[in-house]
């Protein structure tokens, strides 16, 4: 069935967006076709009646991770980013944050601000494509500094110069933080920053990956 984030209810009814309405339009749905709205995180089997969604079953479908997986990744081009994107959302990321580190290239930061909406649009189309219950929060460019100070036990950090490969054994019950560097990687004193900050530095392998590859190897 398709599937639809909805933001409006009313009783045993949804109202759909022009966007939904138009999409259903353009598929031609049947009259006795059913499909999924996703509100509140929960899933609901309805009906389409005079651009309404009437509400027929309530499900149990939850297809979220039982912890909250944040990705720091630093800005990238911009088509490349969009892809991290969408495949991010399908891996289950929660939130995704673009970071400004030393070697990120400075032209790419103000197209990516530009392209926050597109961004966001391509995570909504991937959250509903792969049976996700939430929208993956994906927040405005931040600095290394500030990023720095996000409070979670599970922190990591990717470096190409470090041996210590990523081990399953690593991860822990609770809330687990990712963080990837742009092309060149993290400048040392970034990476000290992090170990300051208690980051555990972990390597992935011998070979060098791209960004958007590093994050996808992580998740």
């Amino acid at each position: 069935m398709y599937r639809f984030f909805v933001e409006k209810r009313n009783n045993n009814k949804f109202e759909l967006t022009k966007e939904i309405i138009n999409h259903l339009k353009a598929i031609r749905l049947k009259k006795d076709e059913r499909f999924y709205c996703i509100y509140d995180q929960k899933y609901f089997i309805c009906r389409l009646d005079n651009n309404e969604a009437i509400i027929e079953e309530e499900t149990n479908i939850n297809n979220e991770n039982p912890n909250e997986i944040v990705l720091f990744v630093a800005i990238i081009n911009i088509k490349r980013f969009e892809w991290l994107v969408q495949k991010a959302t399908e891996l289950g990321v929660k939130k995704i944050y673009p970071l400004i580190t030393k070697n990120t290239n400075i032209k790419y930061i103000d197209i990516f601000r530009k392209k926050i909406d597109r961004l966001r649009e391509i995570s909504k189309n991937a959250s509903e494509q792969s049976f996700r219950n939430i929208l993956v929060e994906i927040n405005e460019p931040i600095s290394f500094d500030e990023a720095m100070k996000i409070d979670c036990k599970n922190k990591y950090i990717a470096h190409e110069k470090e041996k210590d490969n990523l081990k399953k054994d690593y991860l822990f019950e609770g809330h687990s933080v990712f963080f990837v560097g742009p092309e060149g990687g993290f400048d040392e004193l970034e990476i000290k920053q992090a170990v300051n900050n208690n980051f555990k530095i972990v390597s992935l392998g011998k070979r060098i990956l791209r960004s958007e590859t590093a994050a996808i190897f992580l998740l």
